[in-house]
């Protein structure tokens, strides 16, 4: 039945474009409804079939946008997808609230030596094997062609920095599935936080250091000034929208979720045009509510409620604008990448967490929880492209390509290396022992 449903849309979809103007509905006012619309519903219903049949809805979400999008069936124009620029900026913001509401520091300072060691080693040694496999592939990169040395370091940086970006959605989501409570899954959702938090850090310096490497970001005085304005500001917005959030949840008791959707938007559209990095003044506001007020959980419930419409229409316009023609140039690239990234984790977790003499869970599955990717790696591909026009569409394709397999295949891991640890069912034990506690999602 969902099939059919999906199929009817896409009918309705097709006769409403043929019953249009000549010019065809593209950028204006209803052609921005009408895709939104479109891809909402049937990606919302590609994602239910996708789970049914035991892969993650997100997939679903980036598959129906490619193939209704202008390189399969055409029932999305590219002046459509470009209008759906909009959901680009909420989603990152609220993909930053939930991290960031997510990450309560009491919680994790016990486990601050395993953290600190398996960050260190495992996120710096995956980027560098990133950055040196980029390098070393660039004859099978055709956007690095013509570059010299400097720009092709750079650039091989900021590209590992994206693809090393990892998922605490997919994390949270897997641990509340299977119950999960313990070292390794209180671990692993911290080092992903954390790792997010660096990630995005080190994309905002690397990406301002490449625009000025490509001529596009003024001279190294003024990319500098951006920096000094751009994450310390960020920082500092973050920390007084996270009063504003806290104060206006104590007024505002109803409709939580579409005022969260609201400042989401917000903190987008005002952020980008005052030069602030959305993904860190969201980060820092998330993280101010959960630590520093009693809010926290409220805040993530508001987020999750509210965010699914968002989030399927920017999964699915991502997937719609997807170049595959630029992505089946890139297969082995993605392959080696994809590879490359999963031995950095799986053996950098494995490093640091002996190095801090962290339990054998820990040591055996802590790499798997860093595998999946989602949104913060979607976000930062499409600000990239946004970023480097020039080469950023067949960038943006390879990264694409790399996140998709993650999605598709690293979820079922960790999934798997939780109920090896032993912590699935867990939680619901612990709360059957000691009524009152929180469900795993709310620690």
């Amino acid at each position: 039945m969902t099939l059919v449903q999906i199929i009817i849309l896409g009918a309705l979809m097709e006769a409403v474009r043929s019953f249009a103007p000549a010019s065809g509905v593209g950028s204006d006012p209803g052609g921005v409804i009408l895709a939104g619309g479109f891809l909402m519903l049937t990606a919302y219903l590609m994602g239910n079939l996708f789970k049914g049949i035991g892969l993650p809805k997100l997939t679903g979400y980036l598959v129906s946008g490619v193939i209704a999008g202008p390189e399969v069936l055409g029932l999305v124009s590219n002046s459509m997808v470009d209008t759906l620029h909009i959901f680009n900026g909420v989603a990152t913001a609220l993909i930053a609230l939930t991290a960031g509401s997510e990450l309560e520091f009491r919680a994790v300072k016990p486990l601050l030596k395993t953290i600190r060691w398996v960050a260190a080693v495992s996120l710096a040694g995956t980027i560098g094997l990133l950055a040196a496999a980029v390098w070393l592939a660039r004859d099978l990169l055709p956007f690095t062609r013509g570059l010299d040395s400097f720009q092709l370091i750079i650039l091989s940086l900021t590209l590992a920095i994206t693809l090393a970006a990892q998922s605490p959605a997919v994390v949270v989501a897997l641990r509340k599935e299977v119950e999960a409570e313990g070292p390794l899954s209180r671990t692993v959702l911290a080092l992903v936080v954390v790792a997010e938090i660096v990630v995005v850090l080190l994309f905002a310096i690397s990406s301002s250091i490449t625009k000025a490497a490509f001529g596009a970001g003024g001279d190294w005085t003024d990319t500098a000034i951006r920096l000094a304005w751009e994450i310390p500001g960020s920082l500092v917005a973050g920390v007084l929208i996270g009063v504003l959030i806290a104060a206006a949840m104590r007024i505002v008791t109803n409709e939580g979720a579409l005022f969260i959707v609201t400042v989401g938007f917000l903190i987008a559209e005002v952020g980008e045009r005052i030069g602030f990095d959305v993904l860190l003044v969201a980060l820092a506001a998330g993280l101010y509510v959960r630590n520093a007020t009693k809010l926290g959980h409220r805040l993530h419930d508001d987020v999750e409620a509210g965010s699914l419409p968002v989030f399927v229409t920017f999964f699915s316009g991502a997937g719609a604008g997807l170049h595959l023609g630029a992505l089946a140039a890139l297969i082995v690239p993605v392959g080696i990448l994809c590879a490359v990234r999963a031995g950095g984790y799986l053996c950098g977790g494995w490093a640091g967490a002996r190095i801090a003499g962290a339990p054998d869970a820990v040591r055996k599955y802590a790499g798997f929880g860093m595998l999946p990717q989602a949104g913060l790696a979607l976000s930062l591909a499409l600000l990239f492209v946004r970023e480097f026009p020039k080469f950023g569409h067949q960038a943006g394709a390879l990264v694409f390509g790399v996140v998709t397999l993650n999605e598709l295949v690293c979820p079922v891991m960790y999934r798997i290396a939780l109920l090896r640890s032993g912590e699935a069912g867990q939680a619901a034990a612990r709360i059957k022992e000691e009524p009152g506690l929180p469900l795993p999602e709310e620690t």
